[in-house]
């Protein structure tokens, strides 16, 4: 399932000139396309679960931990930006083609401002997410979920391994994205994640190859 892209209303008592305008037109105009795209793709999800139940996959619903990693991913933005350091200095990261207020250059450029005292208190919270994660997995051997969400957060500040596999392709009537840049649409791939143990790589691995070669995704291809 695709996450719902931010809404921000604009603020009470404004008025907003002409670009502010377009850019909240935008936003909702992405956000209802997402909600019918994450509609539409719960049945892709659906067969996902009745198929591994049919090879015997044991099932029980589960819930991430319920944590703040929207304020851990500071850290995850600062390692991004520690990565490709040499490229903000020297600029070439002008080079790259997307630079919106939410594309990697922008991302990299603004991590450099982040304090310090906050990514140390982001790494204490990063820890606790670990613990927590850590005990999901107590009773667990794998966790299946939709390649996109909160989890890729998660996972990120965690370490747990994840791996995805193909899932299938959306039909001639999937609901269109709202703009070209926009995932989704009629024709498009989906995938599914599998989601290990810290070290639990082989177990992971294994589930997600027998899901890979009973469903056969994997050997299609989109018509182009």
């Amino acid at each position: 399932m695709q996450p719902l892209p931010e809404l921000k209303p604009p603020k009470p008592g404004s008025e907003m000139n002409e670009d502010e305008k377009k850019r909240w037109e935008e936003q909702k105009d992405r956000r209802a396309a997402a909600v019918l795209s994450r509609e539409y793709d719960h049945k892709y999800d659906a067969a996902a679960l009745e198929k591994l139940h049919s090879m015997g996959a044991k099932m029980t619903p589960v819930e991430l931990p319920d944590l703040p990693y929207g304020a851990m991913t500071a850290m995850l933005q600062a390692e991004g930006a520690a990565a490709f350091d040499e490229l903000t200095r020297t600029g070439r990261d002008k080079l790259l083609t997307e630079q919106g207020a939410g594309d990697w250059p922008n991302t990299f450029r603004i991590a450099r401002f982040i304090p310090a005292v906050e990514y140390i208190q982001a790494s204490r919270a990063r820890m606790m997410a670990i613990e927590a994660m850590g005990k999901v997995f107590e009773n667990l051997d794998v966790i299946v979920t939709p390649s996109n969400g909160q989890q890729l957060s998660v996972t990120n500040l965690t370490g747990h391994p994840a791996v995805i596999v193909p899932n299938g392709f959306r039909g001639d009537d999937a609901p269109k994205p709202a703009h070209e840049d926009s995932p989704g649409g009629p024709g498009t791939p989906l995938s599914l994640t599998f989601l290990g143990s810290l070290y639990g790589d082989a177990t992971v691995l294994t589930l997600a190859r027998a899901y890979q070669e009973a469903t056969g995704f994997h050997l299609h291809h989109p018509k182009l």
